[in-house]
């Protein structure tokens, strides 16, 4: 039996973060991962932890106050409140922050980006962070080991794109500065191409990854890949230790204080999203490959609570499908890039338009369930396509027609033609198109307010004006791209106290077993406050489940000490 202080199953945000804390507190750590990655679905992700009262905001003359916060997740979250959990988490959040950035080499940027329900009480800016970039190139052979971001969010096979690299991108040959940054990425991207075969410049949740990684390396964490649980091994009613499997042995690890699950939730496994996901069937995740519910089914045989009420709580966003010949599929996530753009509609399976385009994916896919919608289409005009691009067809000088070849975009001459071709109807479209921009030409949008909440107004194009989000959808031919229900991540995992502690089903603590990320049943319980609401406590109670356990063994040893004396 091998033995060592604690034992992290998973290596995303949460897992990483509890590794870092606890190694820096001076505890000897062990991170197994199932997969022959690390980075889990954070090496997906953009990256952005939500964290209120940060002090990286002050950067750009911010400022947050706890009672705001509070204010601001009461009106969110309502009667899913929970006073314990919301307690710890803002107790804990910028104090895990400022711990990182002293013990690590994670690092966040100011992004004044509002709070998704930026109308509610309490709600700001700048509780959503950025990842600088990162040099892949420290993590040496390491980068290999590290999950890259879905390639169809990538261009050129390898090249990792920030959200402050697209409005330059798309002016690079109509501004100097556009053409000089972009020149600038396009040039290292080629050396990397060249001297390591990928690129290397790592960017939003791939970033973030990376630099929890590397910073465990250097924190002296022991990381094992291809190494999947078995089993947890549990002594009068206490979780001891785990069963994993390396090199085709079974090996039994002693947790000497704890065991931590951050396996990353269920999206991948089939079953469990029949089970628990709302139209199922039509229901499309973007969850790597070894993200089935491992953590969930390991601390059920511990006495764990699975809580039915929100075992299908997700990080929703809506999802485009690319059929491949071979029969694969590529999903994209239309997170906001092209339908919080003016001049493109969102339309149901009657024509109407049924949504605020520019809100969060979230409501966006939260909507389609409270209508029963499982395809809607987005649609825009030729000039909206050259300028933002649609989905996996990116703005000009890419060319849109192979994606209408492979049936991906819908291409029509008139509205008519479109409706019949997206099996909508045309009377209805063409009323609707009509309607939408008659206030568009004054950048209004009076049916849903599309560029007037502080949200969708800074998602749009800001040198649009009079309003970022609106514009009329324009002359034909037009575009349309059909989008599904999708899910970011699943984040309803197992119940647990402020401390990170798996609670059983008399809401006791398990000794020994704690829960963050995506493991743990979310403090948000299915809502989204705001860009990163799901890495903020990933984050946040990896490191209370990291404090709690080294001082677990503060109390064991003061208790020995006692005892000598």
């Amino acid at each position: 039996m091998i033995e060592t202080d604690v034992v992290v199953i998973g290596s995303g945000a949460a897992g990483l973060t509890a590794a870092i804390t606890a190694r820096q507190l001076g505890l000897e750590v062990l991170v197994v991962e199932k997969t022959g990655l690390f980075g889990g679905t954070t090496a997906y992700s953009g990256g952005a932890p939500w964290i209120p009262c940060n002090h990286v905001m002050k950067q750009i003359g911010l400022d947050d106050s706890r009672a705001a916060a509070e204010t601001y997740l009461r009106a969110v979250l309502g009667e899913a409140f929970d006073e314990d959990l919301v307690s710890s988490y803002l107790d804990n959040a910028a104090a895990m922050l400022a711990f990182m950035e002293r013990h690590s080499d994670v690092r966040f940027k100011p992004f004044p980006l509002p709070d998704y329900e930026s109308d509610l009480p309490g709600a700001a800016r700048c509780r959503s962070l950025l990842t600088p970039e990162f040099d892949g190139r420290l993590l040496g052979e390491r980068l290999a080991d590290l999950r890259m971001p879905l390639p169809q969010l990538m261009l050129f096979g390898s090249m990792q794109v920030e959200g402050a690299d697209i409005h330059p991108m798309r002016h690079a040959l109509k501004s100097w500065a556009g053409f000089r940054h972009t020149a600038k990425v396009m040039r290292r991207f080629v050396v990397d191409k060249v001297r390591h075969g990928r690129g290397t410049r790592l960017v939003n949740g791939n970033a973030l990854a990376a630099r929890l990684f590397y910073s465990a390396i250097r924190a002296g964490v022991t990381l094992w890949k291809n190494t999947p649980a078995l089993e947890l091994i549990v002594e009068e009613g206490a979780v001891r230790g785990v069963l994993v499997q390396r090199d085709f042995h079974r090996i039994a690890i002693q947790a000497r204080r704890g065991v931590l699950l951050a396996t990353g939730g269920y999206g991948a496994n089939d079953k469990m999203r029949a089970r628990y996901i709302p139209f199922a069937e039509h229901h499309h995740s973007l969850q790597p490959e070894g993200n089935v519910g491992d953590g969930i089914h390991l601390g059920l045989t511990a006495g764990a609570v699975h809580d039915l009420a929100h075992a299908g709580d997700c990080i929703w966003t809506p999802v485009s499908l690319l059929r491949k010949p071979d029969g694969s599929v590529v999903k994209y996530p239309h997170i906001f890039i092209d339908r919080a753009m003016p001049g493109c509609i969102a339309v149901d399976p009657q024509g109407r338009r049924f949504v605020n385009e520019g809100t969060s994916y979230q409501t966006f896919v939260r909507t389609m369930h409270e209508r029963g919608f499982t395809k809607v289409h987005l649609i825009a005009n030729r000039d909206f396509v050259r300028r933002y691009g649609l989905g996996l067809a990116r703005p000009h000088p890419f060319n849109p027609q192979p994606f209408v070849d492979a049936g991906y975009l819908v291409e029509a001459a008139t509205l008519a033609e479109l409706a019949q071709k997206i099996a909508v109807d045309a009377l209805q479209l063409e009323t609707t198109v009509q309607r939408f921009n008659e206030a568009a030409r004054r950048g209004e949008d009076p049916e849903f307010g599309k560029g007037v909440d502080a949200h969708s107004k800074f998602r749009g194009d800001q040198t649009h004006q009079p309003n970022p989000g609106v514009a009329p959808v324009g002359v034909g031919p037009y575009y349309a791209v059909a989008l599904y229900p999708g899910d970011l991540s699943t984040v309803g995992g197992l119940d647990t106290n402020g401390r990170a502690q798996v609670l059983n089903a008399q809401r006791q603590p398990i000794p020994g077993l704690y829960a963050a990320g995506l493991d743990m049943n979310s403090m948000m319980r299915g809502r989204y406050p705001g860009g990163g609401s799901s890495i903020g406590p990933a984050m946040t109670f990896g490191y209370i489940a990291a404090r709690h356990i080294a001082q677990g063994r503060a109390r064991v040893e003061q208790k020995r000490l006692a005892e000598v004396a």
